[in-house]
């Protein structure tokens, strides 16, 4: 369930919005295919108001003030707070043919933005910072600041039977992989791409299956994998399971699953 600020924390910060003095010139870009990108620097340059509309996603017309973090030669990046991290929302850079703005939005590829000279002189920056407030006030960027652990579980378990669905079809056997998610931190969900390192061995399985026609007896002999994170690597075989013990830290991850898995 997604967390809520409190309301005394909500006034405070809808305060501290309100003496948000704005610079006379936003702008407005465009990404191409109905997206757009509305930008309204603070007038101290440390923050600015952004919003994004003509997106399938729950970003959508969403108005955030982000913390402006200056990278030096006029580059930097608009930070804002969601899913329990920090996000760098929007991008500017310097490039060959001028300054270029690039939209980052979770789980798809960057937008590269053109600005919109028509659209930003219809913007009105007080009509933009009094939705933020209303917006504000209701909670939105809150909860989406907030961090989600039943939907990261969900998109994890998901991207999880992905990769196993690739392995049993290359493996020609039902392949599972499991997880035991309760123990498992926030920080640990919120900071790992677990199917990243869950999701290896039944990639190196499909792997060999793919290669070599005679893995798939092998592969046949095993019921799934059993996943964990522990202080290193290591990977047994226990009644046709194999227990995998993961580290973020540890390297060559894949190489040595599959020598582990060409041996056994």
């Amino acid at each position: 369930m997604k967390q809520y600020v409190s309301l005394f924390a909500l006034s405070v910060l809808s305060l501290h919005v309100s003496a948000v003095e704005l610079a006379k010139h936003p702008q407005v870009f465009d990404a191409g295919q109905g997206v757009s990108l509305a930008l309204a620097p603070s007038a101290d340059g440390k923050q600015a108001l952004v919003q994004v509309r003509g997106i399938n996603h729950p970003l959508d017309e969403v108005v955030f003030l982000t913390d402006i973090r200056e990278l030096g030669n006029e580059q930097r990046d608009y930070g804002i707070r969601l899913d329990g991290r920090d996000y760098n929302l929007l991008n500017k850079r310097r490039a060959w043919g001028g300054e270029s703005y690039q939209l980052n939005l979770p789980n798809t590829q960057g937008f590269e933005l053109s600005y919109d000279e028509s659209k930003t002189k219809s913007l009105k920056t007080g009509d933009l910072l009094a939705l933020y407030q209303k917006q504000e006030k209701d909670g939105l960027q809150a909860s989406l600041a907030a961090f989600d652990r039943k939907q990261r579980v969900a998109d994890y378990s998901a991207r999880l039977e992905e990769m196993d669905g690739e392995a049993s079809k290359a493996c020609a056997t039902p392949l599972g992989t499991k997880v035991n998610w309760s123990a498992l931190s926030d920080e640990q969900l919120m900071s790992l791409s677990v199917p990243s390192f869950c999701g290896e061995v039944v990639s190196q399985m499909a792997y060999l299956c793919g290669k070599d026609d005679r893995y798939k007896a092998e592969a046949k002999t095993l019921k799934g994998v059993d996943c964990r994170f522990g202080e290193g690597l290591k990977l047994h075989e226990k009644d046709g399971q194999l227990l995998f013990t993961t580290h973020p830290q540890e390297a060559n991850q894949g190489d040595f699953i599959n020598a582990i898995l060409r041996n056994r």
